[in-house]
C-alpha cells in the first residue's frame, strides 16, 4: 500500500480541467492506435509474409492469434495487481515500449518460430497498455461521461487497425519505395511507437483514484470476505471448474470429429479425460471456496489439473503409444496453469468474492469476448479474403479495407458511447440492450456481404456491420467502471481482457484459419469466405448473453455517482434490494 500512497501523492489530488483532459484522451487514444496498429499491420502483411517465409493459413492464424495472445492475455492479471496498488501510468510507459520493440523486432525474423516469438514479445507488452487505461479515463470522467470517454479511447481500434492496414499495404506494397518490403513496415511502426513512450509518461498525470465516485459502494460499506466463501459461490466456482478442466479434452475431440486432425488418444479415452476433469473441475471450485493459503492453493489446483491429463496420454501410453515429449509437455502445461490458477484466487480472493455475486459481470465478458471471437477473426482475414476472391492488389485492399475500419468502425464505437450514456441515465440495462440489438443486426448482415459477387457491393455492406459489431465498447467498458468499486476497477479490466483477448486472438484468428484451410481441398479459394459466414454465428451468441446480462445489471451496479437514479414508486424492501 505503500506504493499506492505514494502513487497517489505523485498523481493529481484535485479535478483537471477540461483542457487538460482532453490532452489525456488524446494521448491515451494514440497509445492505443498504436496498440492496435501493431497488433493489426500482421492482417494486412499476411500476404507477403506467407510468400516469403511458405506458411500457410493455420500458421498464419497462430501468428495472428495464439502468438499475441498467451501472454498478452495472461500477463495482463498480475499487471493489473500492481496497477491497483501502483503509478498506472508509468506501466503504460513501460508497456508501449515493449511491445512497440518487439514489433520493430518481427521485421528481422527469418522463418515462422522467429516471428512466432516476436510476436509473443508484442504479447507481453501490450498487456500492461490497456486495462490501466480504462481506469485512468474513469478517474480523469465523473460516471455520466464514461461511456463518451471509453468510446473516444475506443476510437484507437478502427484508427490504430485502420492505419495498420494502410501504412502495412503502402510499405510492402511498393507505395512508398520499391526498397520497402514487409518488413522495413514493421520496424518503421515500432520504432514510432518507442518515440512516442516518453511524450506520454512526460504528459499524463497519474489521477488520484475514484475521486468522481462520491457515493460510498456496497462493497466499500460490506465486510471484505477473506476466509471461506459462502456455499451458493463455492457452487458457482464448482461449476465453472468442471468447464473449465474439462475444456482441453473436449476441444481435443472436437478438433479429431469435426476437423480431422489426427491424436494418439482415441475417442472413448478423450471422453474419460473429460469425464475426470470435470469431476476434478469440480472439486477444483471446493478447494478455491474453502482453502485460503497460497501455497495449498496452488498445490491442490496444480495436482487435480493433472488427472485428466494423466488419463488422456496414460491410458495410450500403457497401451503402447508411448510417453513423450509432448505428453510431458501437457502435464507441465497443466501444473503451470493450476499453480497460476491458484496464484490468481490468492492474490485476487476479495475481487472474486464480490465478482461472483455479479452475474451481469460475467454475462457481459461472454457477450462480448462471443463478438470479440468473430470481429477481431474478421479483422484479420478480411484482407486476404479481398486479395482471394477479387483478384485485388496489396495496395488496393489496404485502401478498401482500411478505409471501411476507420470510418465505419470510429462511427460505430461513438455512436454507441452515445447511445450508452443517455439510455443508460436513466435504465442502466440500456448499457447492455444497445450492444445486444447492435449483434443481432450484425450477423444477417456480414453473411450477405460476404456473399457479394463484387467486392464493391461487400464492401458497401460491411460498411454497416463493421460499425454495428463495434458498438458494444462504450457501453460495455463503462458498465465495467460501475459494476466496481474503484480499487478493483483494473482487476476487473484485467479479467475481462484475459477473458475475451484468449477467445478473441486466440480463438477467433485461429479457428477461422482452421476451417479456412480445413475447407481448402472443397472450396480453394472460396474456403475463407464459407469460414468467415460460419464465425459470424458468434454475434448471435453475444446478442443472447448481452440480453441476458441486461436483466441483472441495475441490481450489481456500485454506487450512483452522478447517474440520475432510476424511480422506483417506492422505498425497497428487504425482498426487493435497491437498484
Amino acid at each position: 500500500m505503500a506504493a499506492d500512497n505514494e502513487g497517489g501523492a505523485a498523481g493529481t489530488a484535485t479535478k483537471a480541467s477540461a483542457g487538460y483532459r482532453s490532452v489525456v484522451m488524446l494521448l491515451l487514444f494514440l497509445v492505443y492506435a498504436f496498440n492496435f496498429l501493431d497488433r493489426q499491420i500482421i492482417s494486412i502483411l499476411a500476404i507477403p509474409i506467407k510468400e516469403d517465409l511458405g506458411l500457410t493459413d493455420e500458421q498464419l492464424g497462430l501468428l495472428g492469434g495464439i502468438a499475441f495472445a498467451i501472454l498478452y492475455s495472461t500477463l495482463g492479471v498480475p499487471i493489473a495487481w500492481f496497477a491497483d496498488r501502483m503509478n498506472r501510468t508509468w506501466i503504460m510507459t513501460i508497456a508501449l515500449t515493449v511491445w512497440s520493440g518487439f514489433t520493430a523486432i518481427s521485421g528481422f525474423a527469418q522463418n515462422f518460430m522467429q516471428l512466432f516469438l516476436a510476436r509473443v514479445g508484442v504479447g507481453v507488452g501490450e498487456a500492461g497498455g490497456v486495462a490501466p487505461a480504462y481506469t485512468i479515463i474513469a478517474d480523469y470522467h465523473p460516471p455520466a461521461e464514461r461511456a463518451r470517454a471509453l468510446a473516444i479511447y475506443s476510437l484507437g481500434i478502427p484508427v490504430g487497425s485502420a492505419f495498420g492496414v494502410i501504412a502495412g499495404s503502402q510499405i510492402a506494397g511498393g507505395g512508398i519505395s520499391d526498397s520497402l518490403d514487409w518488413r522495413a513496415a514493421f520496424i518503421i511502426v515500432g520504432v514510432a511507437g518507442i518515440v512516442l513512450a516518453p511524450i506520454f509518461k512526460l504528459i499524463v498525470r497519474e489521477p488520484k483514484r475514484g475521486q468522481f465516485d462520491t457515493v460510498p459502494t456496497r462493497a466499500a460499506q460490506s465486510r471484505q470476505e477473506t476466509g471461506q466463501y459462502a456455499p451458493g459461490k463455492i457452487r458457482t466456482l464448482s461449476i465453472a471448474g468442471a468447464v473449465l478442466f474439462a475444456l482441453p479434452s473436449l476441444l481435443s475431440l472436437f478438433n479429431m470429429l469435426v476437423f480431422g486432425a489426427t491424436t494418439v488418444q482415441s475417442v472413448p479415452v478423450l471422453l474419460a479425460a473429460a469425464v475426470v476433469g470435470a469431476v476434478s473441475g469440480w472439486m477444483g471450485g471446493i478447494w478455491v471456496g474453502r482453502q485460503t493459503r497460497a501455497p495449498l492453493l496452488m498445490l491442490g489446483l496444480a495436482v487435480l489439473m493433472q488427472l485428466s491429463a494423466l488419463v488422456a496420454w496414460g491410458i495410450p501410453a500403457l497401451d503402447g503409444a508411448g510417453f513423450g515429449a509432448a505428453a510431458i509437455g501437457w502435464l507441465i502445461g497443466h501444473a503451470v496453469a493450476g499453480i497460476l490458477l491458484g496464484a490468481f484466487f490468492a492474490a485476487f480472493r476479495d475481487f472474486m468474492s464480490l465478482a461472483l455475486e455479479k452475474p451481469s459481470f460475467w454475462l457481459m465478458i461472454l457477450g462480448a469476448s462471443a463478438s470479440s471471437m468473430m470481429g477481431y477473426g474478421v479483422f484479420f482475414w478480411l484482407p486476404s479474403f479481398f486479395a482471394r476472391n477479387f483478384q485485388l492488389s496489396l495496395t488496393e485492399t489496404g485502401w478498401l479495407f482500411g478505409g471501411v475500419l476507420f470510418v465505419a468502425g470510429s462511427l460505430g464505437i461513438f455512436l454507441g458511447g452515445v447511445m450508452g450514456d443517455i439510455m443508460g441515465k436513466s435504465k442502466r440495462s440500456a448499457f447492455a440492450t444497445v450492444p445486444a440489438m447492435a449483434f443481432l443486426l450484425s450477423a444477417p448482415l456480414y453473411w450477405a456481404g460476404i456473399l457479394s459477387p463484387s467486392p464493391l457491393l461487400a464492401t458497401a455492406i460491411l460498411f454497416i456491420p463493421t460499425a454495428l459489431g463495434l458498438a458494444w465498447l462504450g457501453p460495455v467498458l463503462s458498465a465495467f467502471q460501475h459494476l466496481m468499486p474503484p480499487h478493483m476497477r483494473t482487476s476487473a479490466s484485467s479479467v475481462f481482457l484475459l477473458i475475451n483477448n484468449l477467445l478473441e486472438i486466440g480463438g477467433g484468428v485461429y479457428v477461422l484459419g482452421r476451417i479456412s484451410t480445413v475447407l481448402q481441398p472443397t472450396f480453394g479459394d472460396g474456403s475463407l469466405r464459407i469460414s468467415i459466414v460460419i464465425g459470424a454465428c458468434l454475434y448471435l451468441v453475444a446478442a443472447f448473453f448481452m440480453f441476458w446480462a441486461a436483466r441483472y445489471l441495475a441490481r450489481d451496479w456500485e454506487g450512483d455517482g452522478d447517474l440520475k437514479p432510476v424511480p422506483q414508486a417506492e422505498p425497497p424492501t428487504e425482498a426487493e434490494p435497491a437498484q
